[in-house]
């Protein structure tokens, strides 16, 4: 019994030392499993307040398109009105030729013809400068869509993107067939899952984009810069993707233009465009 104990002693002040790591371990957990949530948290933040103002930029982005669609269509009124009435003007020119008296009233009609082809021309020029403009809003507005992070599902089938600054975007489970997302800067975005079917996306910058699981069928990525991108099991079935810049892709499970599998080709779909 007696060299049972100091065998005892050395149990108790072992199992005393492993409670005490324990509980400082489970406290060093708790508390980054806390700061993790607080993280968490912030983020969501971030994600939801980007997410109104993504709302608040297309409903913007939508009616700068009507504006300007009006515009247009007021523009060609006064452009055919404008036609009219040279039209007419010139009639009454030919009937002042012809005529071989001077004639007052010819002439003055002359003049207010004159007169409203000038006010014609100058709202013309007015209208023409609003459609300028309006453009210049609507590019604005969709080059602020750059960092923006998009709820899951948002749908931007057929939206006009060309030419925006969409780096860094979060465009995961975005609906984006039939949009033109020609020449826009997607370089370092992450469209996992994204519906790119039939998007004209020539001449984009899709520089170390990230597309896990994304159906780019159909799409014309024809002269877009795809260095150092990451498909992973990405749909290309009948994309174009001619003269477009291949260096460093990663396929993974790829579906090649030629509706042939990267896995197939030597995790590659270089050969089967």
């Amino acid at each position: 019994m007696s060299q049972l104990k100091p065998m005892i002693i050395v149990l108790l002040m072992l199992t005393s030392t492993l409670a005490g790591c324990t509980g400082t371990d489970t406290t060093d957990l708790e508390q980054q499993i806390e700061d993790l949530q607080q993280s968490n948290d912030e983020m969501n933040e971030t994600i939801n307040q980007q997410n109104q103002d993504n709302a608040v930029l297309q409903s913007q982005l939508e009616e700068r398109n009507t504006e300007i669609a009006t515009l247009n269509s007021n523009v060609a009124m006064l452009q055919s009105s404008i036609a009219d009435a040279e039209t007419y003007r010139d009639s009454l020119l030919v009937l002042l030729e012809n005529s071989n008296t001077s004639n007052d009233e010819l002439e003055s009609m002359i003049e207010a013809a004159n007169n409203s082809i000038l006010t014609l021309q100058s709202d013309l020029v007015v209208q023409q400068n609003l459609v300028v403009q309006w453009q210049q809003t609507a590019e604005d507005n969709r080059a602020n869509l750059s960092y923006v992070v998009l709820q899951s599902f948002t749908n931007l089938n057929g939206a006009d993107l060309s030419g925006a600054d969409l780096s860094l975007i979060n465009w995961q489970w975005t609906f984006l067939r039939d949009a033109n997302l020609s020449n826009a800067d997607l370089s370092n975005a992450y469209l996992g899952y994204a519906d790119l079917s039939n998007a004209d996306l020539s001449g984009a910058d899709l520089y170390y984009a990230r597309l896990y699981n994304s159906n780019l069928s159909g799409a014309d990525l024809s002269y877009a810069n795809l260095s150092y991108a990451i498909l992973t099991h990405v749909d290309l079935s009948g994309a174009d993707l001619g003269n477009a810049d291949l260096r460093g892709i990663i396929w993974d499970s790829t579906t090649c233009p030629d509706g042939t599998n990267s896995f197939g080709n030597g995790d590659t779909c270089e050969n089967n465009l």
